[in-house]
């Protein structure tokens, strides 16, 4: 249903992904649905995707972010956008930008849906034009209008893609916006299949590189359960010191919530902030301690952004530090470290990603129960062939 409004337009009542019944392409955008659904499953093409988009609309640049509601914060792929303008934006623009910092985040979110609107719908063009948003970070990029075309909604995280239009052209009208929607459900869909083939490619890859016999647990960045080993699910079922509630994982008879501390620490939203640790849980009724081992985990495999900070989490029974039982992975990326390799290095002879070899050096390290890598080395070389 298209609406009007005194300043713009707004379209809503877009096609659901899974919708489909959508609105048959047109003969001029079969090229463009290619390319879109090539870009679903191979990230690097949605810049030429986005082009292609931006020219059957008559735009300029385009803009596919990923931008928080409550202060504008994320991050984006760019096409005929100057990267510079990223970097601004990151430092000072986000939060100003009056379309991404919502008075009331909660009640933003409630009313969101997946609609396709222009600049104008959202804030009359004189008062935007009043903005130092759009004086100092529009204007010297020579945008002057744009439509922004809704994907997807996590929590306060908004997916879009925007069309630029510089100054000195009409804006977005009716016939571009019905050309969009005819697309959008194709545009969500493809966006979807991105996401989904992300995170799971994240899973699979921590689980896979766990090691066959390991209770390993996988978590999102705000500390969800995603996967688990059939190790973890049997430890959860066999004792009482971990659990899992309201989806996350718990360690029952802890006040501290030491666990969910060191689990939001791996997860930090700043990439400096992340950082890895571990915990002894004392056994109950005569059982061995056992070690909780919390580990930062982001595969870039199928990521049209940045991956979203997500968390490994391992527990085994603590052993004796004289008697270390490193796992074959342990033992080969320590190996390595002793080879002068690099943790790119070793990820290229192992076949694992840089993340993962720094997880099992780590884990190593302290099973060693040695205070740096350094010192991980010596002892795994005065041991010889360490047991497993």
């Amino acid at each position: 249903m298209a609406q009007d409004r005194s300043h713009g337009v707004a379209w809503a009542g877009s096609a659901s992904p899974d919708d489909e019944t959508a609105a048959v392409p047109h003969a001029q955008d079969e090229g463009f649905l290619d390319l879109l659904y090539g870009a679903a499953v191979e990230p690097g093409l949605w810049p030429r995707a986005m082009e292609t988009f931006a020219d059957l609309l008559g735009g300029s640049g385009a803009w596919l972010s990923r931008l928080s509601v409550a202060d504008g914060s994320g991050e984006g792929v760019l096409a005929r956008i100057d990267p510079h303008m990223a970097t601004l934006y990151a430092e000072h623009y986000a939060g100003i930008n009056p379309f991404s910092n919502a008075p009331d985040p909660g009640a933003f979110m409630a009313a969101w849906t997946p609609t396709i609107l222009t600049d104008e719908a959202w804030m009359p063009k004189a008062d935007l034009a009043r903005r130092e948003y759009y004086n100092d970070f529009m204007r010297p990029q020579d945008i002057h209008s744009f439509m922004i075309v809704r994907l997807a909604a996590h929590g306060f995280d908004v997916s879009s893609l925007t069309i630029n239009r510089p100054r000195g052209r009409e804006p977005f009208g009716h016939a571009e916006l019905a050309q969009a929607q005819r697309l959008h459900g194709h545009l969500r869909r493809a966006f979807r299949m991105t996401e989904r083939l992300a995170s799971s490619g994240l899973a699979d890859d921590d689980l896979e590189n766990a090691g066959a016999g390991a209770a390993v647990f996988v978590l999102d960045g705000d500390g969800r359960l995603q996967r688990m080993t059939p190790a973890a699910e049997a430890l959860l079922a066999d004792r009482d010191d971990l659990s899992v509630a309201g989806g996350r994982l718990a360690t029952p008879g802890d006040p501290s919530g030491r666990l969910e501390g060191l689990i939001a620490a791996a997860a930090a939203r700043a990439p400096a902030a992340r950082r890895d640790a571990s915990l002894v849980r004392a056994g109950a009724e005569g059982r061995p301690p056992r070690s909780i081992d919390v580990a930062r985990a982001r595969s870039e495999r199928l990521a049209v952004f940045r991956q979203r900070p997500a968390v490994i989490v391992t527990c085994a029974e603590s052993v004796a530090d004289d008697d270390p039982r490193l796992t074959s992975r342990e033992r080969d990326a320590l190996t390595w470290v002793a080879e002068g390799k690099s943790d790119w290095e070793i990820g290229v002879i192992l076949g694992l990603s840089e993340t993962t070899v720094r997880f099992h050096v780590d884990n190593a390290r302290r099973k060693l129960g040695a205070v740096n890598r350094v010192h991980a080395v010596a002892k795994l070389l005065a041991a010889g062939s360490p047991r497993r």
